[in-house]
């Protein structure tokens, strides 16, 4: 645009030039605005370093747990072990009562007899009561004579003839039978060794056969003769059978009867 031209504008255009060159104006004013209000630094001020940025952290996870994320720690399972218990001795065991044998096989002798802790087998002389009648004899007797008197055995019983029939009678001495009562027991006693049974005392004789011996004093026995009576001796406890007398006495705690004379 030449002078020439300038000279020709109008008022009018004079008036849109000025407003075009302030507004131009305004708008370079405006332009450092923004760099202040971001808090640039001045030339003249040292630059600040830049605050801190705020991270955002995703929380929509916390309070459960993945197991993507966990590791499991294996240990090894120990056995469970049961209470041991205390090992009891070893108790032997009971043995039965030793059992000798005479002569005969068919016979059985105790060593050892217990009268209280013993079950009684039942034998025929177990059930002995003097003067008891019979009306026949039982089958397998044996019939005997001592001194030209008549007598019958058979299982530890004795019997004598009587009115219409046979009794009951205690032991003779010097009747010998081939073997001793069954149940009859083996007792050693100075030196002599007697079988007890039915309140007679056997002794084996040379030929095999058992007789009755006397009843020997001072002996003690486990129990009383079958059909005992019991008397009372100098205030005391006695038992009588066939004019012998039995007195209790104390063996290892055991009741058992020595036989005496009064």
């Amino acid at each position: 645009m030449s002078a020439g031209s300038f000279l020709t504008w109008t008022p009018s255009d004079r008036r849109r030039g000025v407003l075009a060159m302030l507004k131009a104006s305004a708008l370079l004013i405006a332009l450092p605005l923004p760099a202040a209000d971001r808090g640039a630094p001045s030339r003249s001020e040292p630059a600040r370093s830049a605050p801190a940025r705020t991270v955002q952290v995703d929380r929509s996870n916390h309070g459960s747990v993945r197991h993507a994320e966990t590791h499991v720690i294996q240990r090894p399972v120990e056995p469970r072990r049961e209470p041991q218990r205390p090992i009891e001795p070893q108790r032997e065991p009971q043995r039965p009562v030793e059992t000798r044998r005479g002569p005969e096989q068919s016979r059985e002798v105790l060593v050892h007899h217990d009268v209280e802790a013993e079950v009684h087998r039942s034998h025929a002389w177990n059930n002995f009561v003097f003067g008891r009648r019979h009306a026949s004899l039982p089958l397998g007797f044996l019939s005997l004579r001592l001194g030209g008197v008549p007598y019958f055995y058979s299982d530890g019983l004795y019997y004598q003839p009587a009115d219409g029939g046979y009794q009951e009678v205690y032991p003779p001495v010097g009747a010998a039978i081939p073997q001793p009562p069954d149940g009859a027991i083996e007792i050693d006693a100075g030196g002599q060794t007697y079988y007890f049974a039915a309140g007679a005392f056997y002794v084996q004789q040379p030929d095999g056969t058992y007789a009755i011996a006397p009843t020997p004093i001072g002996v003690v026995v486990p129990e009383l003769p079958p059909g005992a009576i019991q008397v009372s001796v100098n205030g005391t406890v006695a038992y009588q059978f066939n004019g012998i007398y039995y007195e209790p006495v104390f063996v290892n705690g055991v009741t058992q009867y020595e036989t005496f004379a009064p």
